[in-house]
């Protein structure tokens, strides 16, 4: 038995595994959100090699200490691993495109793309002696003019490659323009050749359309070009199904013509009918689609989210699929949340606890538990309930892990399934911060999920660091 009394963990912790899960301990208190700085900076050379420096882009946060220790850090896979942050300070980003190895410094240039810099930093990787560091400054926002010609003139193809491009193209001089295309390199004048490539505009006309040899631009003209209707009356006609379907999609087309298809032989041809914005619901409900477990895109129903009373309205649609649109807004207004919630379609009622903010939590918890997901509600603040701990003894695993989500969840129950057969449901228990310590201890020495309890929140800062050294001692 461990003695916690005097909570000493250097003097009276063993672990009792051989050997200590050491990479475990380590991942885990790389993701532990309590983990202070004294430990976060123990981790810097703990997890230096390999990937292990991935947990520096991926922690919300890092105390300044933190980020001074890996911005100096010798390992330049720590240092780079900053670069990676999805919100990183423009300063931070400086120091590392002046940074002494040029795999940081790429990695810099890289993250320019989407962290504005000054100038003079642009300047710098523009002219740095890396190539594979030069290729990547081209698309940085802000880059001025007279950097991106000096990149398009670079001695380097792969780097006049990267300047080139259907945005920039326009911003190089005529003399510049001139030598691109006579480049001597066959990727230059390849990009050359996509940055000067202009789409034709679609044919509108019959004559036009019977002209056009592409048949992917044919099928894209029926879907979405601005249709004179005598094309609209050869289309609807079409011996090619995909030609119908799409004309049948495309709200340019006359709903007269689009009628014409609601007996179509083909079911997604009148599924496509079916979904058009135009119709009354009495058109929409006398065609036959037959499908309803097929998804589809329906970009005029969000169109039409400022607008509560039509989305009341269509949430009493009788089609499903149009159902299942408005279920997916952010945002509903009250009567329509009624409605969809009672829908007699499990598509629909997933819809709306997945997508719609104003979901009631007991949508989220009936939903789950009839589909047994998706993994994502649980985690939903209005998911968690009392009462919720009666799942703990489900035989399915993804009502064990909901069971979590009770406020007032037993230690002994959270216990139980720490050890549960199942790992995503022991590694959510492990990592719970109300579960007892002494239980938390016993599953960093032996338990199946050592990982997970190292991130565990709950764990004393004392036990981290007395992970920190038996991992290194491993």
């Amino acid at each position: 038995m461990l003695d916690l009394s005097a909570h000493q963990p250097a003097a009276v912790w063993r672990p009792l595994s051989d050997p200590p899960p050491g990479r475990e301990w380590l991942a885990g208190l790389a993701a532990n959100p309590a983990a202070p700085p004294e430990v976060l900076r123990r981790l810097l050379d703990d997890t230096a090699e390999g990937d292990g420096a991935g947990w520096l882009a991926r922690r919300p946060e890092l105390p300044d200490g933190v980020l001074e220790a890996a911005l100096g850090h010798p390992d330049w896979r720590v240092r780079a691993a900053l670069a990676e942050r999805p919100a990183l300070d423009p300063a931070v980003l400086t120091a590392l495109a002046a940074d002494r190895d040029r795999r940081v410094r790429r990695a810099a240039a890289s993250a320019a793309h989407r962290v504005p810099l000054p100038e003079s930093v642009l300047a710098a990787l523009a002219a740095d002696r890396d190539p594979d560091t030069r290729r990547r400054v081209p698309g940085a926002p802000g880059l001025p003019v007279e950097l991106l010609v000096r990149l398009a003139q670079d001695g380097s193809p792969p780097v006049r490659a990267a300047a080139v491009a259907a945005n920039s193209w326009c911003r190089l001089p005529p003399r510049v323009r001139t030598a691109l295309r006579a480049d001597r390199d066959p990727a230059v004048r390849a990009a050359v050749q996509r940055a000067l490539r202009v789409e034709r505009p679609l044919p509108v006309t019959l004559a036009g359309y019977i002209a056009e040899s592409d048949p992917v631009r044919r099928e894209r003209t029926a879907a979405g070009a601005a249709l004179e209707r005598a094309l609209g009356e050869w289309l609807v006609l079409d011996d090619d199904p995909r030609i119908r379907r799409a004309a049948a999609g495309n709200p340019r087309l006359p709903t007269d013509l689009a009628l014409a298809l609601a007996a179509d032989p083909d079911a997604a041809v009148r599924l496509a009918v079916s979904l058009r914005p135009d119709l009354t619901e009495e058109q929409r409900s006398a065609v036959d689609h037959g499908a309803s477990e097929v998804s589809a895109e329906l970009p005029w129903v969000a169109e039409r989210a400022g607008d509560p009373a039509e989305l009341v309205r269509l949430a009493r649609s009788g089609h499903p699929l149009v159902r299942r649109a408005v279920a997916a807004l952010r945002h509903l207004p009250g009567e329509a949340v009624a409605v969809l919630a009672e829908d007699p379609e499990p598509s629909v009622r997933l819809a709306l606890a997945v997508h719609c903010a104003d979901a009631p939590g007991e949508l989220l918890r009936s939903v789950y538990a009839e589909l047994l997901g998706p993994s994502s509600l649980p985690g939903l603040e209005r998911f968690a309930a009392p009462g919720l701990a009666r799942w703990a003894e489900r035989p399915e695993p993804a009502l064990r892990l909901a069971a979590l989500r009770d406020p007032e969840l037993a230690p002994e129950v959270l216990a139980r399934l720490a050890e549960d057969p199942d790992a995503s449901v022991a590694r959510a228990a492990a990592g719970d911060p109300r579960l007892p310590l002494e239980v938390l201890l016993g599953l960093l020495e032996s338990g199946a999920r050592p990982g997970a309890a190292a991130a565990n929140p709950a764990l004393p800062v004392g036990f981290m660091l007395r992970l920190l050294d038996l991992a290194a001692g491993a």
